[in-house]
């Protein structure tokens, strides 16, 4: 874990769409981790007591199924929240695992934290809400893109959320989100290459 600075509290305040003086209180509630590389955040059976900001990376959220693979559920990068919002909301524990998928920082506030806040000020409610409904819209987007888009759409949408990012994932990750095959994935970026 690291201590806060400036520039930190800055990029909260940039990345969160909050005023300054809240994001100087987030920086003294939260705490930043730094995640190597195939560093699990949250692992089934734990308790989701937490949320994260992901200020510089990519994390996976992920289910395991009978046959022991990996379903990747979502893909998170730069400025997503992440965190079991099931397990969150309801203090059951984790029906999932949360992965860095490259080395990432967080911001990471308890759900304890949020709630004192929460009592103190109306903006901190406001700010809980906001990220109730992050978590309910990313959900309902996930649903649409698998309903209503091709695999190919699909990939095109993850592009334009964060072609950087998506350039260092491994593509396994990436196929399991998409629903697909890692060949299919590889047909598919033939394609958009021409």
């Amino acid at each position: 874990m690291q201590s806060m600075n400036q520039n930190y509290i800055r990029r909260i305040q940039e990345n969160m769409s909050i005023p300054y003086d809240k994001a100087l209180v987030l920086s003294r509630e939260g705490t930043i981790v730094v995640l190597k590389k195939n560093q699990n955040w949250l692992s089934e059976g734990e308790r989701a007591d937490k949320l994260a900001f992901i200020i510089q990376g990519a994390m996976r959220s992920y289910l395991m199924n009978d046959k022991g693979e990996e379903i990747n559920l979502l893909l998170q990068v730069n400025k997503d929240f992440i965190g079991d919002y099931e397990s969150y909301i309801s203090g059951k524990k984790a029906s999932l695992y949360i992965k860095a998928m490259i080395e990432t920082e967080l911001f990471v506030i308890s759900k304890d934290t949020i709630n004192d806040l929460a009592q103190q000020d109306v903006f901190w409610m406001d700010f809980k809400i906001r990220m109730s409904d992050y978590a309910f819209l990313e959900a309902k987007r996930r649903i649409e893109d698998l309903l209503l888009f091709t695999p190919e759409e699909r990939y095109l949408n993850l592009l334009r959320k964060s072609r950087e990012v998506l350039q260092k994932i491994p593509q396994k990750y990436i196929s399991t989100f998409l629903g697909i095959t890692p060949q299919s994935l590889s047909r598919i970026r033939r394609r958009i290459m021409k």
